[in-house]
């Protein structure tokens, strides 16, 4: 058959695109190892989809031949999409036969690894059936993980669990990337340990205060590393597992099993790897294993071809290691062992000429950096293409630059389709307006300001959302039902508007906590400092905890009104603490509704309150998303998640934006990939862009990797000299890469925008009290800005005092109420009372034939009254002709007697839950379960609270309990040394047809198993529930379901499994005389799942 397909210019002739010679030369690319430098914008995923049509249409493959990797689900399907409708385009081939069933074309890394895992990880002894799980779900496990180590922990410092958990995450992350274990960082720590003790002393003969850091950081990563490793063990024990954790066991599998390269090669001809630069240094093994060996026949010269830019390799921080790019003409050699390949796409089809400029200039020093020696060259735009607009402005304060891009914005939508600028650029829709900022924090401002004018806004990621003033409300509130001594939250709360504590009333309240803490000295602090002193830090070992002052205000000379303010928000507090045991989202919404948030956005007077509703509502749907894979999870483990996301808060998948009309504000790391034609750069101030904060250095940071571990230890800075010398010529070194990843990042912010960019800086914020400088990147901005005359503002000599805190012009602290929006809070309030007197003294409601109302208010309130009356109706409906609920796809295992005694009572539950009321005896229960825990050597960092009430307890009082305590250490029981306690589970009931042709959906049930011995008798295991009711009865059912979740989870014949309940009281062990069988469980739970009916 003639290839369709024969010369370079074809390829235009078909597809209908008028290619560049540097696109050209990529596209028709000999079959052979090539690496090409696609800068910002110059169509790589066109190139890559018209080579797919050069090579196919040339004869040269088949299209299930071809392999395209990529990084998220979007750039997967947009590529995927590309290469179909370029194929389809060209008429070189029928696109029935490229693959649509699931083995596709066009992948994610992960998805490729999680591939030849299911495919060929038997070969190893690798299961493939485990549940995937990322973002959310990885610190709900590491939670558990943490919150159920058994220690002790000598060396690491008294962190809250979040915390911990955090730092757990982070080490695993990079263990996990670099294909590094515990050995190795034992080992390790071992070799360093003689070169610390010998390090230099000062003069005096003392430790240098970073010798003693590095001590202990290495002691700290010793024990962090022990609890990933239980972290790791907890998720296979779940049969769960991340995508890192898939990307290293194929780097394993492809190491351990050589004939898994070899057929890989055979299945995929040609290799198409895009955003090579944002490759960990385990994706580069895992590709260099396959498509890469020492000779021809193990894959040396296979056709690879990486794409990627070098100058935008942002996620260093989360794994990436940005030399993957520069060394791959190394790594991945033709067949004859000479360097592959390199071309470079630098015509740059998205910015005007000025951008390009700009961008050009910022990556003047990445071009000079040593290590990017001929690899990086400057954009240029196509003959003819729009100049494009240069816009810069300085202001003395914060507000005021925020203020001024209000307005910008505004006027560019005003306009619409006429000339914004000289250059002839547009701009007719909110949604080609974005505003990138370096820092989450900035955003939440920017957004008021925008809602303010009822200007259409979108925040896009959970990481702006939680800078917006309700969602940091409910953030705080549920970090005080978590840890009563966070003190800022204290402080935020009480100081915002709800509240509006008096400082005064503020520093008293400080001083108490300070004498509860034994602290006091009796001399006056001034009230900055109280406030400070007070407010430090949120570690539990902190001794002034503010809420113990809230819950003991003392006498001292509080304000009536501050008084009154102190004791309603303790109670309201303590009353929220009570609700601990309520699911995240549940208690989320419960502080919501709480915290008066939807009035409080329904009484603002600006249209887009609907627009604040949305977000608050958005955040929920993030905390519903903090997926639960085992049934049990902490409030603890959403604020570390929560944590994660307000500092870095990026993930490859991240959250895009939508298509609604809307500006767009998200961070820059967020926008790549993305553009639009007019982009703001707000805050280009030095030390917030570029940063000052630095990457964790190793020798002083126990939960960063050791460089000397990492995959890329050969193109990064490495300490040379365990001295102090030595650890801060290492800090300067990590100083300039930092300065780098900051330059790259500018270099994405630029290339965002098409025709109009706009860069603002300021000198002062409320908060400061140094004049802040202007960014150096900034300044080639301001250059084409004033060439061009587009100077929007340019502000006045620096003040040398801030301006904003000045006695001239005082500040109202805390915040005072926007009166419109008081006004109508009040005249609601108002007649809430009087409706509810008049009720109360028997009269008949008011109707709404109300002089005060107009023609338009009465309409609205007969619409009202005709909602609430098809509300009512509906309602009647319902309890006439009740739809229960289905039962769910997941299960508590204390919750199956239930529905085996009263299925339809459960699902009236499920229809309509109701809050349980606190209860003292499962608090007093969950302690005696703690108690045993601790016992038996188990003990747990996990508040008694936080522990899942038992639905059998029966403690009556503290002298119960203790009494109860007492027969337990009579037991056999406490004298035994038990494999588990607490153990979690998870028993898979599969889908099953009824012998009338039915199916039961499959569903699982979650639990705990109190405790696990081994077993006698010829059993291997014995499982033991406590039981410390009065009497001796129990439900069979929760031991059945116990013996066969262990059975599974070791993987023996449930014969093996004994199971027996232990009645503390009595004294008694009960076997039951036979256990359900999984058969059983499945026909009792036969009801709909739901989501099935």
């Amino acid at each position: 058959m003639t290839p369709a397909l024969t010369r370079p210019e074809d390829v235009k002739d078909v597809l209908g695109i008028p290619f560049s010679d540097e696109q050209l030369e990529a596209i028709t690319a000999p079959l052979e190892p090539t690496v090409i430098i696609a800068g910002a914008g110059t169509g790589k995923t066109t190139v890559m989809a018209a080579r797919v049509v050069w090579l196919v249409g040339s004869g040269q493959v088949r299209p299930e031949q071809v392999l395209g990797l990529t990084f998220t689900r979007k750039a997967a399907s947009e590529l995927s999409d590309r290469v179909r409708s370029a194929l389809k385009r060209a008429g070189v081939v029928d696109t029935s036969t490229v693959d649509e069933s699931g083995e596709q074309v066009v992948m994610t890394y992960d998805a490729f690894a999680a591939r030849l895992v299911s495919e060929h990880g038997a070969r190893i002894g690798v299961e493939s059936d485990a549940v995937m799980i990322s973002g959310a779900a990885r610190f709900r496990l590491a939670s558990r993980a943490v919150t159920a180590a058994v220690g002790p922990f000598i060396h690491l410092p008294r962190l809250r669990p979040d915390t911990v958990t955090e730092r757990v995450l982070a080490l695993d992350a990079q263990l996990q990337s670099n294909l590094v274990d515990a050995g190795d960082i034992h080992a390790l720590t071992d070799a360093l340990a003689s070169h610390i003790e010998n390090a230099p002393r000062n003069r005096q003969g003392n430790v240098y205060a970073s010798i003693k850091d590095m001590t202990a950081a290495s002691h700290e990563r010793i024990e962090l590393v022990d609890l990933v490793q239980d972290y790791q063990a907890l998720k296979r024990r779940l049969g769960v597992v991340e995508f890192a954790d898939q990307m290293a066991t194929a780097a394993r599998l492809v190491d351990e099993a050589p004939e898994v390269p070899a057929l890989v090669r055979d299945q995929f001809a040609v290799v198409l790897l895009d955003e090579y630069q944002d490759t960990s240094s385990a994706q580069a093994q895992l590709l260099r294993g396959l498509f890469s060996g020492p000779d021809p026949e193990q894959g040396r010269g296979h056709p690879v071809t990486a794409v990627g830019d070098p100058f935008q390799a942002i996620y260093g921080w989360r794994g990436a290691a940005a030399s993957n790019i520069t060394a791959f003409a190394q790594d991945f050699p033709k067949t004859d062992g000479s360097a592959a390949t390199r071309q470079a796409l630098t015509i740059n089809r998205r910015s005007g000429p000025a951008i390009l400029d700009v961008a050009n200039t910022l990556a003047e020093p990445l071009r000079a950096d040593p290590a990017m020696s001929g690899v990086g060259r400057e954009l240029v735009a196509p003959p003819g293409t729009p100049v494009g607009t240069i816009r810069a402005a300085s202001f003395a304060t914060w507000p005021e630059e925020v203020a001024w891009i209000t307005d910008q914005i505004a006027a560019a939508h005003h306009r619409g389709p006429r000339r914004i600028a000289q250059a002839g650029e547009t701009v007719t829709r909110w949604s080609d307006i974005a505003v990138l900022s370096r820092r989450n924090a900035d955003i939440a401002t920017i957004y008021a300001a925008l809602s303010a004018r009822d200007i259409p806004a979108e925040i896009v990621g959970l990481g702006g959302l939680l800078g917006l003033p309700e969602v940091a409300d409910v953030v705080a509130t549920l970090r005080l039902i978590d840890d009563v001594t966070a003190n800022p939250a204290v402080v935020r709360l009480l100081s915002g508007s709800r509240w509006s504590l008096d400082p005064a009333d503020l520093e008293l309240l400080g001083r108490r906590a300070r004498q509860l803490a034994g602290t006091g000295t009796g001399v006056p602090l001034s009230e900055a400092d109280e406030m400070a002193v007070a407010a430090m830090g949120t570690d539990p070992a902190d001794l002034i905890c503010l809420m113990d002052a809230i819950d003991d205000p003392g006498d001292l000379d509080y304000s009536p009104r501050g008084r009154a303010v102190i004791d309603q928000f303790g109670a309201e507090l303590r009353h929220l603490r009570r609700l601990g045991d309520q699911t995240v989202v549940d208690l989320t919404r419960r502080v919501i509704t709480t915290l008066g948030l939807e009035q409080e956005i329904h009484a603002s007077p600006t249209l887009s309150r609907g627009t604040r509703a949305e977000q608050l509502a958005a955040f929920v749907d993030a905390v519903a998303d903090y997926v639960d894979v085992d049934g049990d999870g902490s409030l603890g483990g959403l604020l570390a998640y929560l944590d994660d996301e307000r500092e870095r808060g990026v993930g490859l998948e991240q959250a895009l934006p939508t298509g609604e009309d809307s500006v767009k504000l998200l961070t820059i790391h967020r926008a790549k990939g993305l553009e639009w034609e007019m982009v703001f750069l707000p805050s280009l101030t030095a030390k917030t862009f570029p940063s000052d904060r630095g990457a964790s250095v190793w020798p002083t940071s126990a939960d960063t990797l050791p460089a000397v571990l990492r995959g890329d230890a050969d193109a990064i800075p490495q300490l040379t000299e365990v001295s102090d010398a030595g650890i801060k010529k290492y800090k300067q070194a990590l100083s300039k890469e930092d300065r780098r990843s900051e330059d790259r990042l500018a270099y994405v912010a630029v290339t965002r925008a098409r025709r109009v960019l706009i860069g603002t800086t300021h000198t002062w914020r409320p908060d400061t009290q140094r004049p802040r400088e202007s960014s150096d990147y900034l300044v080639p901005i301001w250059a084409a800005a004033e060439a061009a005359d587009q100077l929007g503002a340019v502000a006045a000599d620096r003040a040398e005092t801030n301006p904003l805190v000045t006695q001239a012009r005082p500040v109202p602290w805390p915040d005072q109420f926007d009166p419109d929006a008081y006004a109508r809070r009040v005249a609601a309030a108002d007649a809430v009372r009087r409706q509810r007197d008049q009720i109360s003294r028997g009269q008949p409601e008011p109707g709404w034939s109300d002089p005060e109302l107009n023609l338009d208010e009465y309409a609205l309130v007969q619409a009202w009254d005709a909602d609430v009356e098809r509300l009512l109706t509906e309602a009647r409906q319902q309890r006439e002709e009740p739809e229960l609920a289905p039962l769910p796809g997941v299960i508590a295992a204390t919750s199956v007697e239930r529905i085996l005694r009263d299925e339809d009572g459960y699902r009236r539950e499920l229809q309509r839950p109701m809050p349980r009321p606190p209860s003292a005896t499962a608090r007093l229960g969950n302690l005696f379960h703690a108690w045993i825990e601790q016992q038996l050597g188990q003990d747990q960092l996990v508040d008694p609270d936080d522990l899942p009430d038992r639905v059998d307890l029966d403690i009556t009082d503290e002298a119960d309990l203790r009494h109860l305590q007492q027969q337990f250490l009579t037991s056999s029981y406490a004298q035994r040394k038990p494999l588990a306690v607490e153990m979690p589970f998870q028993l898979h009931l599969p889908a099953h047809q009824q012998p009338g042709g039915d199916l039961i959906p499959g569903r699982v049930i979650r639990g705990r198993i109190d405790a696990v011995y081994a077993g006698t008798d010829g059993h291997r295991f014995q499982v033991v529930d406590w039981k410390t009711g009065g009497g001796d009865r129990a439900d069979p059912y929760q031991l059945a379901i116990y013996r066969l979740a262990l059975a599974d989870m070791h993987e023996v014949a449930v014969e093996e499994v004994d199971a027996v309940f232990h009645f503390v009281r009595s004294g008694r062990t009960v076997r039951p005389e036979s256990y359900a069988s999984r058969e059983e469980l499945i026909q009792i739970l036969s009801g709909p799942v739901d989501g099935q009916q």
